[in-house]
Order: structure tokens, then sequence, then C-alpha cells
């Protein structure tokens, strides 16, 4: 999953890839991929209360905007690339391999050396004159940074795109928990599914995709920060996070909530009184108002290529979901 590429704009590649993994859900009728690109599944009777769960698809990347006498690739970031991160950087562009140009600290400027260059003094080097780069990159063409997917000890792992991949991850993971309850139809709801594109520009496909699904509920899945070396966070493997926010329906997170201990299930808590930056910040005000949730998966070095995950928080998530999406349960519980 996490190596199908899905750019702001771009995520035709990684839709299809999840519409198919939602087809033992559901039949192929009730699964589409909308004009911008988002997939929307309808999982059970439509005629009952509709729940969704939805997590953001795209991921971050850049886009060329020229290419200098020289055959050097200018860029400019599409989402929020941490600058940081990207000298020396290997990349693709229209398929071709590059790196990010590093001027070597011995040719720097005085006061320049400690400085993060802006987009427009940063470079793509193909290796090629500028003739034959201008045959193979053209303005417009995405710029995709090559990051492996890194197993680390303890459970953990480091890509890109753990934002927001993880999330479609563990929803993937919620429904397979239900898989029972949603084929013997005994769940008193239907499941709508949306992995959404376009979060990282400004969450275009959220706004787009519920306007049309009108749901009852929306349970929003992200990433938050988690506690790293240098900066504060969340606990890393402790479990999701269930959001409170005056942006969030206080009776829906209190039923999450409550679910969740029900069942013992792990998990950390936030509160906050302003918006958070994610699809649950525009959802709630989406047509006549859609009662909205949040629940969130900490990460590090969010927005880079080497974001750090913890599969005990993925599952944490995955339950959590699968615990209130019971609740519905015709009869009681599995």
């Amino acid at each position: 999953m996490l190596l199908v590429e899905s750019e702001c704009g771009n995520e035709r590649e990684f839709s299809e890839y999840c519409a198919k993994l939602l087809e033992q859900y559901t039949g192929p009728e009730n699964i589409s991929i909308d004009r911008l690109n988002n997939v929307i599944a309808y999982i059970g009777d439509r005629t009952k209360k509709k729940i969704m769960l939805t997590a953001h698809l795209d991921e971050l990347s850049m886009i060329v905007t020229g290419i200098t006498d020289e055959g050097f690739v200018n860029v400019y970031r599409v989402g929020g690339v941490d600058r940081r991160t990207l000298l020396s950087a290997e990349v693709t562009v229209a398929g071709n391999d590059g790196i990010i140009c590093s001027t070597p600290p011995h040719l720097t400027k005085p006061g320049e050396g400690n400085k993060v260059p802006e987009y427009k003094n940063i470079y793509i080097d193909l290796g090629l004159k500028a003739d034959e780069v201008k045959k193979r990159v053209k303005i417009g063409d995405r710029v995709r940074i090559k990051a492996p997917v890194t197993e680390l000890l303890n459970g953990r792992f480091a890509s890109k795109a753990l934002d927001n991949k993880l999330c479609c991850f563990a929803i993937l993971t919620a429904l397979r928990k239900l898989k029972k309850l949603i084929a013997h139809k005994e769940l008193d709801c239907c499941i709508v599914v949306m992995f959404a594109s376009e979060e990282e520009v400004g969450s275009r496909g959220a706004t787009v995709g519920t306007y049309g699904i009108e749901p009852d509920e929306a349970l929003v899945l992200d990433v938050t920060f988690a506690k790293q070396a240098d900066a504060p966070g969340h606990g890393l493997g402790e479990g999701a996070v269930i959001e409170f926010s005056s942006f969030f329906d206080r009776k829906l997170m209190k039923a999450v909530d409550k679910a969740a201990k029900d069942r013992g299930i792990k998990h950390q808590y936030e509160a906050n009184g302003a918006a958070y930056g994610t699809d649950a910040d525009t959802i709630p005000v989406i047509g006549n108002g859609v009662r909205t949730g949040l629940i969130s998966i900490p990460v590090r070095y969010m927005h880079t290529p080497v974001e750090v995950g913890d599969m005990d928080d993925v599952e944490s998530a995955a339950d959590i979901l699968a615990a209130y999406l019971r609740t519905y349960e015709i009869g009681g519980e599995e």
C-alpha cells in the first residue's frame, strides 16, 4: 500500500488499488471513484443510518515549475513538504531518477550554511544536458520522493506517506475485524468508506465526497504527532488518540470513547478548542451538517520521507472503529 503513489490531484492509481481492496466487503457496483479521485464504498443497506469512515489517500509531492539553461529542474511543493529534508534526496521526475542538489559547505556564502533554501533555490539534477532534460520533462510533471519502507526494531517502521495511508490501512483493518457481521448483514447501519483525495491541498476531496454521501455521522482518521527526541507528542505504541474539540460532536466522541473502554482497547486522549488541520474540520459543515469525530494515529517526523509509526497504534485505531460499529449490531455483540 505504501509503495503505490498518490500525489495530490494524481491519486488515480492508488484510488483504483483501494477500490479493489474494498470489493471483499461489498459488490463492485457499490464502489465508485469520483471525478476528484475519491474512493466511495457503500457497505450495507443504504436506507439505514449512514456512518462514514474516512481517511485521506493523497500524499505530499512536488511539481516541476521550470528547467534552467544548465538543465537543472525547478520545483515547488504540493502540500506541506518539509524543505529541511529535501537536500540530497533521491527523487523521480516523470519516471526519471534524479537527486535534489545540495551546495557543499565549502562553497556556501557566509551566513548561508545554516539556512534552509527557498523553493526558488531548490533544483533537481537528472545528470543530463538541458536539451535532453527538456525532451523528458515538462512543466507540470510531478516529482516523487524516493523512500523505501524501513523496518525498525520493536514493531516500528519508517516510510514516506504514513500520513495518511496508515489510516487507510486502519479502516481496512477495521472492516476485516467486522467481516462476519458485514457478510451476515448484522449491523443496523450502512458503513460508507471514503478514501478522500486532495486533503494536503485543502480538504477538496472530502468536501465534494461528503456532499454526495450525506452521511449521518463521520469518523475521520488522520495522523497526529508522536513524542520524539526534540518535540512533545503522544506516546508511540500507546494506542490511537481519541480527539475532543469544539469542532467535533461530543455525544459521538463520548460513544466512541465508551466503546473503546468497554472492550479494553488501549488508547490516548487529546483535547483542542480549535481546528486540527484535517478533513474533520471541513466535514461537520457540509450540507445540513454532519456529526463528526476524529481518531488519530501518532507518527514521528511528520511530512518527511521517514515518518515513523507503530503497528500497535494502527491496530488500536482499527479496534476502536470496530468497537463503535459493533454498538449497531442487531441482537447483541458478535
